[in-house]
């Protein structure tokens, strides 16, 4: 037994985060082969249990929210751990109440301004009453200004912030619990060799289709793999090769890489030369859930799922988001093993859609069309080919009633000189109106995105706003790119005539020519901040 290494169960990516803060402070020499070997062992023996990973396991796919507060599982990690970090690192780790206790206090030694927050300290002796403070502005009549409140909030109980935390990990998150003991005794490497269909989507470019094919490394945790993608909107193409390392029994971190191109592409989220892998493998090993990301600060990615294929053939989904009733219309179905003879009758879309006619097949893509007959209910469809199915695979609708930007806010971060600039993707959903007629209300069928004129407007927050000119552009896909960071010498705050950063806030507009010449608009926030100059830890467990 390890007196800390022992009491502790955690993340591949905490885990490797522990080792380099060891080689940082003590001087630990390791080479690459060996930590590696070290980072296995403490995955596959102080891991996370399948049950225990899962409802986390965002953090480890580098999944950007607007905020995290409906992940925090208690107040006492929102005024204590999330100060600092995301609430999914905190998560991600299993201690003792000794081990929890220890972890307080390296903080208190290493950061000692986390004593502010953890434990701050109380006065030993009755303080005199604040002096009254008035405060008179230009033109009226003076007022009493209130005392600032503590930065962190006072418990009436009289527990420190870092105790009350304690006391909830240490019950919530212990050392031992019957998933990982179950776990453990059954855990193993499974036999992922093989092809598989993949279903994808990239916010900005639409759903992805392809296949991955993996084969065995060097050792057994070790896997090849070769990916083929194609979306499906632009008719793109993509090949990579990688490496994938499966952690726990069920935890894949790989990383592919493509052609590099001679100059970056003006698109950051297109064709990337580079990208990192996190996948959850299922219990019984046929499927494979997860993320594919890449960008300054991991902002574009693909959400992966993937079916293992085998003999029989397999519907992956349709090019089509929606269909209009009624309409005659060519679509591409993409999956695998489609078979030679192929006809029309083997799809089945719902009562009043029919084939009419194969216009060409391959064995993973065919193209249908297809008629939609009139006054067809609104609603979502799925469609199967023998005994495969793609769940909620299209809409079917008879007008677009609106439509609505997602994400409805966002971030993006400054950069390109001495930091990474993080851009933010829109897209502009259309929606119909839903069984009850009437538009914004729950029952709204979904149709898609929409190809949409983009824009920005002023969002007015303080006196002389002149965001708009300085914050960054946005392309006609949807795509915000951030400025320089500053500071600008051409911008200057009404506050102090100094030149300041190109930071500020705006609406994001999207406006869509609909049937019969009429107009719809939406509208989503935007924030542009500065760049993360400092990043401490940077997980590198694919490699």
């Amino acid at each position: 037994m390890m007196r800390r290494i022992s009491y502790i169960r955690t993340s591949p990516e905490v885990w490797e985060q522990i080792m380099k803060r060891m080689i940082r402070l003590n001087g630990l020499v390791l080479k690459p082969e060996e930590a590696r070997d070290i980072l296995r062992y403490l995955s596959a023996n102080n891991g996370l249990a399948p049950e225990e990973t899962k409802p986390v396991f965002w953090e480890a796919e580098h999944r950007l929210f607007r905020d995290q507060t409906d992940k925090i599982p208690a107040d006492a990690l929102q005024h204590t751990c999330n100060y600092c970090h995301t609430i999914g690192r905190v998560l991600t780790q299993r201690r003792t109440r000794d081990d929890y206790e220890k972890l307080i206090n390296m903080h208190l030694g290493l950061f000692p301004g986390a004593e502010n927050t953890l434990r701050p300290r109380r006065p030993s002796r009755l303080q005199e009453a604040a002096p009254v403070a008035y405060s008179a502005p230009t033109g009226s009549n003076p007022a009493v200004v209130p005392a600032a409140a503590p930065a962190v909030p006072v418990r009436t109980d009289g527990k420190y912030p870092a105790d009350v935390a304690i006391e909830y990990l240490s019950k919530a998150q212990p050392l031992i619990t019957p998933e990982w003991t179950a776990w453990k005794a059954m855990m193993r490497t499974p036999k992922l060799e093989g092809k598989w269909l993949l279903t994808g989507y990239q916010q900005g470019k639409g759903r992805v289709f392809g296949t991955v094919t993996i084969e065995r490394g060097t050792a057994p945790d070790e896997f090849i793999s070769k990916t083929e993608i194609e979306y499906a909107t632009s008719g793109a193409s993509l090949t990579l090769t990688g490496k994938g390392i499966l952690y726990t029994g069920y935890s894949w971190r790989g990383r592919s890489t493509g052609p590099k191109s001679a100059a970056p592409p003006a698109d950051p989220g297109t064709n990337p030369s580079e990208w990192r892998e996190a996948l959850f493998v299922s219990r019984d090993a046929n499927t494979l859930d997860g993320r594919w990301f890449w960008g300054g600060y991991e902002e574009f990615g693909i959400d992966a799922h993937l079916v293992r294929i085998g003999s029989q053939p397999l519907l992956a989904g349709i090019s089509a988001y929606s269909l209009q009733s009624p309409s005659t219309s060519e679509i591409r179905a993409y999956g695998a093993n489609f078979p030679a003879d192929l006809k029309p009758g083997d799809f089945d879309l719902g009562t009043g859609i029919s084939v009419k006619r194969i216009v060409k097949r391959t064995p993973s893509v065919a193209t249908l069309e297809v008629d939609v007959s009139p006054k067809l209910g609104v609603g979502i469809r799925d469609i199967s080919l023998g005994r495969s199915a793609a769940e909620r695979a299209f809409a079917v609708y008879d007008k677009i009633a609106y439509i609505k930007i997602l994400p409805d806010a966002s971030m993006a971060r400054l950069g390109g000189t001495i930091a990474a600039k993080q851009y933010a993707q829109f897209e502009a959903i259309a929606y119909a109106a839903g069984p009850d007629g009437k538009n914004q209300t729950a029952d709204d069928v979904p149709l898609g995105p929409v190809t949409a004129h983009w824009g920005m407007e002023e969002f007015v927050s303080t006196p002389d706003d002149d965001d708009i000119k300085f914050v960054g552009s946005m392309n006609d896909s949807g795509l915000f790119t951030p400025n320089m960071e500053g500071p600008n010498p051409a911008r200057k705050k009404q506050s102090n005539n100094y030149p300041t950063n190109n930071w500020g806030d705006v609406w994001v507009t999207a406006s869509y020519d609909g049937a019969g010449g009429s107009s719809m608009k939406a509208r989503s926030y935007l924030v542009v901040t500065i760049p993360i100059y400092v990043k401490y830890d940077q997980p590198e467990v694919d490699q």
